[in-house]
């Protein structure tokens, strides 16, 4: 019983690969030039094999009928290296050997129909079998012949009883690479070997190449990306920001670039893949925050740069979107009493008139965000101030008293969006390095006087305006 039990086994194993197309298998021979790739992809079609003196009947039908909207004989060479499907005329219902009964796998039913194929017309080859397309062609003069390779040639061989018919597709160096089908063999392989071996391939007994016209090869593809450099995001206001880069391909030209962009607030539901405008060098688009939901925050960026080939480079980006905050304050000068308001960096106070500043206000527009800001002075006699919020005053009236450092900070949930900058002007010293976020910005201990501040608040992470080394001295 297990014997049976497994011969049955094997007969169903049997009939399975005899039923169902097998994987690409690739195999070097022993010689260990010639490589064999074998793509058993072979339709569900009767045929049987073509044996010595077989010849297949030619239908009898008009030039007409076999002409088909293809590649002229004037085009670049295209490979096949891929069998055909039952669905391909060349091959099959236009093919005479198909017609006849003697289909593929048969070598001379697919290199009749590869010829077909590559002329877009009826070819001019033998109907016999395969060892008598190279008498056939010398007979009729239909096409020039040799022994050197080219592509879109017919390889031919007269060993064995009924030789061996191949077609060319590719020339790389001294390497040869042919398709080809056998009714001993697979529904369609293609077989590499060195130029000048041809007579230990396949069959042997080799005869030459029957060429069909001259082709140009084609061409090497490119496989190179484009180059994408300087990628950056700049001019972020209130309503957008801009997206640019530097692309170019030497090979291919660039095709398209392509900015997919999104805000990190549920997940990808705003990804608009925007396409950026060329010009020379430079690909670039403006982003538009009401194109993304009106949402603020961290929004990603990726680059994309395809060239005419379909090469691809990519680069990513991220940026905090954020509104643009204006700061304005204004400080009480010995001698003139309140400045106008200034903002965003602009200096308030004097210089060169050796002018104490005696108080300050500090205000922020919070464009609806939940966002405040305090701050507090150090006060000559009396030291550092409890906290001010808001344009409230910090520091002294009328009482000739001179501001010696200061402190600012941001308040409220959003504070954590941006970074909020000082520098003062101080006697003796001039102009300190900036503060940041509370830190202490002035003199403590020498008696110096303020004489002017500039403040400004950025999104968070932004560069500093300038160094932020020294920015405050104690002699504490």
């Amino acid at each position: 019983m297990k014997f049976y039990r497994g011969m049955f086994i094997c007969f169903i194993l049997i009939l399975a690969l005899g039923i169902y197309p097998t994987a690409a298998l690739a195999e070097e021979n022993s010689d260990g030039g010639t490589i064999v790739t074998a793509i058993d992809a072979q339709p569900f079609v009767e045929t049987r094999e073509m044996l010595p003196g077989d010849v297949a009947t030619d239908p009898g039908w008009p030039d007409e009928a076999y002409q088909n909207d293809t590649m002229n004989t004037t085009a670049v060479f295209s490979p096949r290296l891929t069998a055909p499907t039952s669905d391909n005329d060349y091959y099959f219902a236009k093919n005479i050997f198909y017609l006849a009964g003697y289909g593929m796998p048969n070598c001379t039913a697919y290199a009749w129909g590869r010829a077909y194929e590559i002329l877009g017309s009826k070819p001019n080859l033998s109907n016999g079998n395969a060892n008598e397309f190279w008498g056939y062609n010398l007979n009729s003069g239909a096409y020039s012949y040799g022994t050197t390779p080219k592509v879109g040639a017919i390889l031919c061989w007269d060993g064995s009883s009924c030789g061996h018919v191949a077609v060319v597709e590719k020339i790389e160096g001294n390497k040869v690479t042919v398709s080809e089908s056998s009714w001993s063999g697979s529904y369609f392989y293609t077989t590499t070997f060195t130029a000048g071996s041809e007579n230990s391939v396949s069959v042997g007994g080799f005869q030459g190449y029957i060429y069909l016209n001259d082709f140009d090869p084609e061409p090497p593809r490119d496989t190179t990306p484009p180059t994408l450099s300087n990628a950056q995001i700049t001019d972020i206001t209130d309503d957008g920001f801009t997206i640019t880069c530097q692309v170019s391909d030497a090979d291919s030209g660039v095709a398209s670039v392509l900015f997919p962009t999104w805000t990190d607030a549920n997940g990808q539901d705003d990804l608009i893949w925007h396409r950026a405008t060329i010009n020379g060098n430079t690909a670039s688009y403006r982003v538009s925050y009401n194109q993304h939901n009106n949402e603020l925050g961290t929004y990603s960026v990726h680059l994309y740069a395809y060239d005419s080939a379909g090469n691809v480079a990519c680069s990513a980006l991220s940026v905090s979107a954020q509104k643009s905050i204006t700061c304005s304050y204004q400080t009480h000068v010995q001698d003139y009493g309140w400045q106008p308001w200034k903002m965003n960096g602009e200096l308030s106070g004097t210089s060169g008139e050796s002018k104490r500043l005696e108080a300050i206000e500090i205000r922020v527009d919070n464009k609806g965000y939940d966002l405040g800001i305090e701050y507090r002075t150090h006060i000559q006699n009396i030291g550092w101030q409890e906290w001010k919020h808001n344009g409230e005053i910090s520091g002294t009236s009328k009482q000739g008293l001179r501001l010696e450092a200061i402190e600012v900070r941001l308040t409220g949930a959003d504070a954590s969006r941006y970074d909020v900058y000082y520098r003062v002007h101080a006697e003796n010293i001039g102009w300190l390095d900036w503060a940041k976020n509370g830190g202490s910005s002035g003199t403590e201990g020498f008696g110096y006087r303020l004489e002017a501040i500039e403040v400004m608040v950025v999104p968070a992470g932004s560069p500093a305006p300038g160094s932020t080394i020294r920015a405050f001295q104690s002699n504490n």
